[in-house]
C-alpha cells in the first residue's frame, strides 16, 4: 500500500516540473490543508477496524492517517467536505483562496483517477460536484457581504433577537426571509440587504450569526459563514 503523505508527495513533484513557481506554491498551500484536514477529520469516514488502528496510532502521532492509510480512504465524502466545510468553516478564506483550492482539487482528483489510486465511480461522484463547486467563491463573497451589512446595522436594543444557524427560506430582490436549521418553523424576514446580496444567495444555503428586530425591521447584527 502506497500512503497518502507518499500519494501527495508524488502528485506535487508531478505538478513541480510542469508549473510556475507562484502556481506550485497555491498547490503546496492547498494540499499542506488538505493533508491538515484529513488527519483532523477523516476518521470519521472510518470503517470500525480501521479506526481501531488510526486510534492506536494517534497517541503517539498526531499525523498518522496519512502515514497509515492510503487512496482507499479518499472517498468523494472526503473531498466534499474539505472544500465546503474545512476550507470555509475551519480555515475561512477568501474568496480567491477558495478559487484556487478547488482548481488544485480537481488537478488532484484527476490525477489520482489517471494513476489508478481511486475508482471510477469516485471520480465519476467528483466529476459531478465539481460541476457545482463553481458557486464555492460565490458563496463566501456573500459571507463577506453579508459581515459589511453588520457593520450598518442599528446600536441599539432589540426587541427580538434570533443566534444560531439558519437557512434562506425565500429571496426577493433586496429581502431574504430566514429559517432557523433546529428549532422550529418561525420564518424571519424580511431582513432588507443590498440587491447584489440577493442577485447571489440561493434559496437552502446556510448561514451562521445573530439578526435582530427593531422597530418591525430584522436586521443582521452578527456574520458567521454562509454555507451552500
Amino acid at each position: 500500500m502506497v500512503s497518502i503523505n507518499v500519494i501527495l508527495e508524488e502528485f506535487l513533484n508531478e505538478q513541480g516540473q510542469r508549473l510556475k513557481l507562484k502556481t506550485f506554491r497555491d498547490y503546496e498551500s492547498v494540499v499542506s490543508l488538505f493533508k491538515i484536514y484529513l488527519n483532523d477529520y477523516a476518521h470519521n469516514y472510518l470503517g470500525e477496524a480501521d479506526l481501531e488502528c488510526w486510534e492506536k496510532e494517534i497517541e503517539e502521532d498526531m499525523e498518522s492517517f496519512t502515514r497509515i492509510f492510503g487512496a482507499k480512504q479518499l472517498s468523494s465524502g472526503v473531498f466534499c467536505e474539505f472544500l465546503d466545510y474545512f476550507i470555509i468553516r475551519k480555515v475561512m478564506s477568501g474568496e480567491d483562496f477558495i478559487k484556487k483550492a478547488v482548481r488544485v482539487m480537481k488537478k488532484l482528483v484527476k490525477w489520482l483517477y489517471d494513476n489508478q489510486y481511486i475508482h471510477q465511480a469516485v471520480y465519476a461522484e467528483m466529476k459531478e460536484y465539481f460541476s457545482e463547486a463553481s458557486n464555492l467563491p460565490t458563496v463566501e463573497k456573500v459571507s463577506d457581504l453579508i459581515y459589511e451589512e453588520t457593520k450598518k446595522s442599528p446600536r441599539v436594543m432589540y426587541e427580538e433577537e434570533e443566534e444560531g444557524y439558519f437557512y434562506i427560506d425565500h429571496i426577493e430582490s433586496g429581502k431574504l426571509w430566514l429559517q432557523p436549521l433546529f428549532g422550529g418553523d418561525k420564518v424571519i424576514g424580511p431582513l432588507s440587504v443590498p440587491k447584489k446580496i440577493t442577485d447571489l444567495c440561493e434559496e437552502g444555503w446556510q448561514l451562521s450569526g445573530v439578526v435582530g428586530r427593531s422597530q418591525g425591521k430584522w436586521y443582521f447584527i452578527e456574520s458567521g459563514n454562509v454555507y451552500r
